[in-house]
């Protein structure tokens, strides 16, 4: 096996010396500014030096970083280019559908039998990746994004609100039962990212930020997910993308507050997008989407009630 980062950690960072801005870099990539703060980590601790200098306005590279940075966005070009090759020959006839992995997995295919049906004859293909997906260079139809809502050349449909609540597998939240939150800080974390939805979340709760305890960090929210069935900790469990750990009672939401990001999940689709087939399967995920809402706050009401905003 090669030694070589992983092509989020690239894309990541090309993204934020492309843009000077960890947080920019974050809103074009539909990630959340940990995610985008870690996977930088990860490739500098592979390369075994920083690749940017880091300041109040926002992130340069290093000149070492520079010259890593033109040749891994060189290598990652031919690779697209490859990837542009291997489309041309695939089912022209497949609905694609681009979304985070996390996304993919945790909602997305458990309601792909579903959204096949509501375009028969029609082969719907989920594709799992972290890049910006262009639906405008029509390299796919759909494209499954989180942020503000507001990018150029799209035209965007809400599909839910981004909500993290602390969860946690049975037996560990009976554990923690009458917990303050100042003391739920304390216990084992479980992150994806850098664990900046953690400290936002102490912050409204009033918990001191240096009360965090142990951390686990992962870089998906579906294996971050997997680790809380396990018992491994505590986590931010985003609803209702992953709600039916909640429905299913692998984990428990523990009677805290439920943070509501200003960000959120939405379909970008071509601007003027007029495609029968594509329309009607945006109108079905865009369904699922507020049935899958509607179910959460019907069945977890006090967990509802307790929501918060975070500021942006």
């Amino acid at each position: 096996m090669l030694n070589i980062p992983s092509s989020e950690a690239l894309i990541a960072a090309i993204e934020a010396a492309r843009t000077g801005s960890m947080a920019a870099a974050a809103e074009r990539l539909g990630l959340t500014h940990g995610a985008v703060s870690r996977r930088i980590q990860s490739l500098e601790q592979w390369l075994g030096a920083p690749v940017f200098e880091r300041g109040g306005r926002g992130v340069v590279p290093t000149a070492q970083g520079t010259i890593f940075l033109r040749r891994a966005e060189r290598s990652l070009a031919a690779i697209e280019a490859l990837r542009s090759e291997l489309i041309s020959r695939r089912d022209q006839g497949a609905l694609r559908i681009s979304a985070l992995p996390s996304m993919v997995r945790l909602w997305l295919m458990p309601r792909l039998r579903h959204l096949e049906a509501v375009v028969p004859g029609r082969h719907v293909e989920l594709l799992p990746e972290y890049r910006l997906a262009q639906v405008e260079a029509r390299d796919m139809d759909i494209a499954v994004r989180y942020g503000l809502g507001s990018w150029p050349g799209v035209d965007v449909h809400p599909l839910f609100p981004d909500l993290v609540v602390p969860a946690a597998a049975p037996d560990l939240a009976a554990e923690l039962a009458g917990i303050p939150a100042r003391d739920l800080m304390q216990q084992p974390l479980l992150i994806d990212g850098d664990g900046a939805d953690w400290r936002r979340w102490g912050r409204l709760v009033g918990a001191p930020q240096a009360a965090m305890g142990s951390r686990r960090q992962f870089l998906d929210h579906d294996v971050a997910v997997e680790a809380a069935r396990q018992g491994l900790g505590i986590i931010l469990l985003r609803v209702p993308m992953a709600a039916d750990a909640l429905h299913d009672g692998s984990l428990h939401a523990l009677p805290f507050p439920m943070m509501q990001s200003a960000r959120g999940h939405y379909l970008a689709v071509r601007a003027g997008e007029s495609r029968p087939d594509i329309l009607t399967l945006v109108d079905a995920i865009g369904a699922l989407g507020a049935e899958a809402l509607s179910r959460f706050e019907t069945r977890f009401p006090d967990v509802v009630a307790s929501r918060i905003a975070e500021s942006e």
